[in-house]
């Protein structure tokens, strides 16, 4: 087996703030808070914090004094607990094991690695996924779930400790990882550290009968799961039936174009959401909240089912581009209810395996967005439906409410009435003789409602090299008529 350990040591900060949003407030002073309302500490912090002197664990009251511009959020581990769902939710695409850890997630991937083409590219994959999620990611890739993990936080001081693909290797490869990055309750860290024990390497030299009697049971069991000597069995996410998503900005967001990149992490999610059970969907909610009582509701909708984040983003920016915001945004959420069946077209193996692409051909793609922009009450088109007369085989339709279909062996252009054609030598004549080209095709049918037709249609061309859908009606004498043309 072989695992892919993420560990996201900005969580509490990239939940509130995700790292396309910490662009904006680049230069101001962020942190996150928690602990008792007397005595609140930092646990995470950005940069301009950072320069401005401030450090984890210093209380909110003397980081207030340091940097008076300081903007201090509180901890929100309910939104931490959701961010990890939807990220676990993301990666279910590329292997069904995804577990979800403290403050990370750890996914098996044996079984992937052929399909995504190995280990680097898909790595690759995952780390850009994730930050366009928003979310800032250590990888570690081991044989064990907790290996994975370790080495992935022990990436961030050391990025060659990073990697590990055989059994054979761990042991080396986990000497130097420091035993700080155990979850181990504080009073056995402290103990460990007072002795000098302060990394893997340490543990591994002392007699196993001396680590059983002087430290807790969870020391030497989590070693032995690291180094898989023990089994390590993980409870794997499920992918919830429908999907949701929702962020609440720090600062109003006045500007639409703001809105862009919030959006496009929240379709990405949707993307991996779609991806992982294999559908599509034609509709996607998405609701601005102005205040309590005050939200605007916008449809993003599709012809043909669809689960790429750059269309849906496309209808987005549309819809963006009609009309400037109502008022302020504080909230805005992302909602699915129903999924469509989607189809992948095979071009090649490559393609299929790398992009998954859709069916939707960019002339759909042009409707969507003519009908994000314009409106669907404002968008037409010729639907199919389901009898042989020419001139009862379609009706008008809002572009939204149906998709169209072709028939090759039949022209667009229809005459409202058919007109007569005049003969010579039983030639059909039409700014001259018609020279028949297919056909027949016998349309027989009608008698149920009253208007019955027997008639044999064929495609002509005449001397002007038009091509012409013409029939003999056998109603009326076997007289030609001319019905439309081709394109």
């Amino acid at each position: 087996m072989l695992w892919i350990g993420l560990h996201f040591p900005q969580l509490a900060l990239d939940t509130l703030v995700p790292g396309y949003g910490n662009a904006l407030v680049a230069d101001l002073p962020l942190v996150v808070y928690e602990g008792p309302p007397q005595r609140p500490v930092l646990m995470a912090l950005n940069r301009a914090a950072e320069r401005a002197g401030l450090k984890i664990g210093h209380t909110l009251a003397a980081a207030r004094a340091v940097a008076r511009a300081l903007t201090a959020l509180p901890r929100a581990p309910e939104k931490e607990a959701a961010a990890l769902m939807q990220l676990a939710t993301w990666l279910t695409q590329f292997t069904p094991a995804v577990a979800i850890e403290p403050a990370g997630i750890a996914l098996e991937v044996e079984s992937s690695l052929t399909l995504f083409g190995g280990i680097g590219a898909l790595v690759k994959r995952i780390r850009e996924g994730v930050r366009r999620l928003g979310f800032q990611a250590l990888i570690g890739i081991a044989p064990t779930p907790l290996a994975a993990q370790l080495l992935a936080r022990a990436s961030e001081k050391n990025p060659a400790q990073l990697m590990c693909r055989t059994r054979e290797t761990l042991d080396a490869r986990l000497a130097d990882i420091a035993l700080a990055y155990f979850a181990w309750p504080p009073r056995v860290t402290t103990t460990l550290f007072t002795l000098g024990l302060t990394h893997i390497k340490h543990l591994q030299a002392l007699p196993r009968a001396g680590l059983t009697r002087r430290f807790e049971s969870c020391v030497l069991r989590d070693l032995d799961r690291a180094r898989g000597l023990l089994p390590d069995p993980r409870i794997y996410f499920v992918v919830p039936e429908k999907f949701s998503a929702q962020h609440e900005f720090v600062f109003d967001v006045t500007n639409s174009a703001e809105l862009l990149p919030h959006a496009e992490a929240m379709l990405v999610a949707l993307e991996g959401f779609l991806r992982a059970h294999n559908k599509g969907t034609q509709q996607v909610a998405l609701t601005l909240k102005h205040s309590r009582d005050h939200h605007t509701p916008i449809t993003l909708a599709a012809r043909e089912p669809a689960r790429h984040a750059k269309h849906w983003l496309l209808l987005l920016r549309e819809k963006f581009s009609n009309a400037d915001l109502v008022a302020p945004v504080i909230e805005m959420s992302i909602k699915v209810d129903a999924l469509a069946a989607f189809t992948i077209v095979n071009e090649s193996l490559l393609a299929a395996a790398e992009t998954g692409a859709a069916t939707t051909s960019s002339v759909q793609i042009l409707i969507d967005r003519v009908v994000a922009r314009l409106g669907s009450e404002h968008v037409w088109h010729i639907a199919c439906l389901n009898d042989h007369r020419p001139e009862r085989a379609w009706q008008a339709s809002r572009a939204a409410e149906a998709t169209p279909q072709n028939n090759l062996t039949r022209p667009i252009w229809l005459l409202r009435e058919p007109r007569p054609l005049t003969t010579m030598n039983n030639i059909p004549r039409h700014h001259g003789a018609l020279t028949l080209l297919a056909g027949p095709e016998r349309i027989d049918t009608g008698w149920w409602d009253g208007k019955p037709v027997t008639r044999d249609y064929f495609i002509a061309q005449n001397p002007q090299h038009e091509i012409c859908w013409v029939y003999r009606d056998y109603r009326f004498g076997e007289k030609w008529y001319l019905h439309g043309f081709f394109g």
